[in-house]
């Protein structure tokens, strides 16, 4: 747009830079720069470089401005990636004067690295030129219709739509200028305006991690580069506020580093997220299927844990991706669930003899980063996947620590015939499973096991299933849940760290052994050491929930669906528990047909909705909804006696137990609902919002029993709470959680 030159004031004897328009310049840069010089003249703040005078001369226009000393933001990030704390500094110093900005009814519309300039008094922001009125005639803001104005990189997405824009489209900026100096790379890259673009309108950028505490810091850069400007923070004040919080939450858990590093210098990381998509077969073999998915879901299992790489299931691939259906749509594994690279590959039989051509592309580019091509005995099933795995690590380019390298070469079978056994149960796993089903994908695992009883993934799969036999009485309760207890117990003792593993046993530790609390300490301590573990922070949904921690229940779920936007952490109960049922049924998995949640709707004054959504869930799962649709059709005696049975028979699971209060409550079965709450407070669901706030529920609360169990879950409240405080968690999820009693 024009030339800066260094100037001297001779009036003034001061140093000024002189801005010019450059050769050609038409009106609308005339306009633009007259626009600049008033907006940075109207605003005294020092984080706004300072206006000194605007001359015309000879038909030239030139701006008389502070001359700065140092340098800008986008120089400084070309020499390394910044430390977290001055990172945070910077953006906290741009935050500051855009606030002044944004009360002045003004949007900056260009905030870029190369408009942020490093002094040695502070930071300063730079060129006015596309400073927009947030409201104001079509002709104050000089922009053609359909203009995109910005840069690209940096660009919410309503810029590029050419939508209105406003203060929180700089706070989205702002965001991805944060995460750039934190990452060392563009928050939305992309070749080309397209692709960028896309990534802005559609992508999320990697996880951070590294430092302890990071997470905080990445939280906050999230909300500013939502999609919608609803989600943003709702100022540059409030989000230089969670700024400091979430820094100050870094530095208490950051020590001293290697070597006597200061914890200021630490930097951020990102990590790799990666798919193995279902293979494709090009020639059906019936007895061979089912490698084209459960060998990518083993790779995956084989890869997950690792602190740099995140990994998503194979079966969350669009459907039709590395299918039979052709070749796999990059920019919508991009867009839909969030990954930077991709093995696809496809898969030919001949007899014994397997060929795999597989390739590892980058995501969306598509980049080949490496192809190859192996011919195998069905029986060296477990040798090709140790070779998939070592060249996705070396594709991606993450570091390994010892412990890693380790854990990647314990996961092996030495039995190909276990293997084959196992990949056969996870493809069974994989699809809808009907009760004589889930009894051969335990035969199937225990085969498995008997073949390698060192094969640390069996077990834990093992363990799974037969927890799941047990909860709903598919085979002798009390054998399965000792055989569960039993494989647990050996797959901990051969892979401590497997997070599916950590997941798996989190729901028997808080049903069948009413432990949520010790659950919730082992998942914190857990993610404390590997942060990237989607599965991790999914259990302590749970676990947080049953001890009536909410808000942290909600934010582990929330720093879940960073890592996997796709995972299931069963958050819906949380909001059920607090009595936000719409949420509750937007957060409810389709395939779980929102049961309980389709009930809570029903106490908001929309029972018809409710009944009809839960008639549509009946039948699919393993839950029977049948007594909450008795209770809605005014079939009181059927639904009493049906949550009676369901309690008699030895319901194990205490949530379970409260929502069948629930049912007992709506039809007044008065004994029976506070039996069940007493049952579900006794084995530690400490349900003090849904004590409190549920319609159903409080129909039993005139009751000194209600009340007595009330007081209980208050207490187990308090006494979690003391040791969620103690274990840190407060820091590591950045929440409060008060131990006084919810109202």
């Amino acid at each position: 747009m024009g030339v800066v030159y260094a100037a001297e004031d001779d009036r003034l004897g001061r140093r000024v830079a002189l801005k010019t328009l450059g050769a050609g310049c038409d009106a609308e840069a005339r306009d633009r720069l007259w626009r600049e010089a008033r907006a940075a003249a109207g605003i005294s703040h020092p984080g706004i470089c300072q206006v000194y005078d605007v001359q015309e001369q000879d038909g030239e226009l030139w701006v008389a401005m502070e001359l700065l000393e140092g340098e800008g933001l986008d120089v400084r990030m070309k020499r390394d990636r910044l430390g977290i704390e001055e990172a945070v500094e910077i953006a906290r110093e741009v935050l500051a004067p855009l606030h002044v900005l944004h009360e002045r009814g003004l949007v900056h519309r260009d905030l870029k690295p190369s408009n942020i300039f490093l002094t040695e008094h502070g930071t300063k922001i730079l060129d006015f030129g596309l400073v927009l009125p947030v409201e104001g005639p079509a002709d104050t803001r000089l922009t053609q219709t359909g203009a995109i104005m910005g840069t690209p990189h940096y660009m919410a997405p309503e810029q590029w739509r050419t939508e209105d824009v406003g203060p929180r489209s700089d706070l989205f900026s702002c965001g991805a200028v944060l995460y750039e100096m934190l990452a060392g790379d563009f928050a939305f890259p992309g070749d080309g305006a397209i692709a960028v673009f896309h990534a802005c309108a559609f992508e999320q950028p990697p996880p951070l991690t590294g430092a302890p505490g990071i997470e905080a810091i990445d939280a906050v850069v999230r909300r500013a580069i939502a999609k919608d400007p609803e989600e943003r923070h709702a100022s540059a004040r409030d989000m230089s506020a969670a700024l400091g919080e979430a820094l100050e939450r870094a530095k208490a858990m950051q020590t001293t580093g290697p070597g006597g590093t200061p914890p200021a210098e630490r930097r951020a990381e990102t990590v790799r997220r990666f798919i193995a998509l279902p293979f494709r077969m090009v020639r059906l073999d019936p007895d061979l299927e089912f490698l084209a998915t459960s060998l990518p879901e083993a790779i995956g299992g084989a890869l997950s844990g690792l602190q740099h790489l995140v990994v998503r299931s194979s079966r969350l691939a669009p459907k039709g991706e590395g299918g039979d259906n052709g070749e796999p749509d990059l920019k919508r594994l991009a867009a839909d669930i969030e990954v930077d690279y991709a093995l696809a590959g496809t898969l030919m039989t001949a007899g014994t003899r397997l060929r795999l051509t597989a390739e590892l592309l980058q995501v969306p580019a598509g980049t080949v980063v490496w192809s190859l091509k192996e011919d195998v005995d069905v029986g060296d099933l477990f040798h090709l996947q140790d070779e998939l795995v070592r060249k996705v690590i070396e594709g991606v380019s993450i570091p390994l620590s010892g412990s890693e390298e380790e854990r990647i070469h314990r996961d092996r079978s030495v039995s190909p015939r276990a293997y084959e056994l196992y990949l056969r149960a996870l493809h069974a796993l994989a699809i809808p499973w009907a009760p004589a089903d889930l009894l051969a994908i335990r035969d199937l695992l225990a085969a498995s096991i008997e073949e390698d009883p060192v094969f640390a993934p069996a077990r834990a799969q093992y363990a799974r299933v037969c927890r799941i036999v047990a909860k709903y009485r598919l085979g002798a309760r009390e054998e399965h849940l000792r055989l569960a207890a039993d494989a647990f117990a050996q797959a901990f003792a051969q892979d401590p760290d497997s997070p599916l593993l950590h997941y798996l046993y989190t729901y028997y530790q808080i049903e069948d052994l009413a432990d949520a609390r010790g659950a919730m300490l082992r998942l914190l301590d857990r993610v404390r050491k590997l942060s990237t573990a989607a599965e991790l922070w999914a259990g302590l949904v749970p676990a947080c929930r049953f001890g009536g921690l909410y808000a942290a229940s909600i934010e582990a779920h929330r720093r879940a669906r960073v890592l996997d936007p796709k995972i299931d952490t069963s958050v819906e109960f949380t909001y059920l528990q607090l009595a936000e049922y719409d949420l509750a049924i937007k957060a409810a998995p389709s395939q779980r047909g929102s049961l309980f949640a389709a009930a809570a709707v029903a106490l908001d004054g929309e029972e018809e909705r409710g009944l009809s959504m839960m008639q549509d869930a009946s039948g699919r799962g393993m839950w029977d909804a049948t007594p909450v649709i008795d209770a809605l059709e005014g079939r009181p005696d059927d639904a009493e006696t049906k949550v009676r049975a369901a309690y008699e028979n030895g319901m194990p699971d205490p949530e379970g137990l409260f929502n069948l209060a629930r049912v007992a409550g709506r039809v007044d079965a008065v004994d029976l609902g506070l039996d069940l709450i007493e049952a579900a407070v006794d084995r530690g669901f400490y349900c003090v919002a849904g004590l409190t706030s549920d319609p159903w529920v409080t129909r039993l609360s005139g009751e000194p029993r209600y009340q007595a169990a009330l007081e209980r879950a208050r207490a187990g409240r308090r006494e979690t709470v003391a040791a969620f405080r103690e274990a840190g968690g407060e820091e590591l999820l950045g929440v409060v959680e008060s131990g006084e009693p919810l109202p």
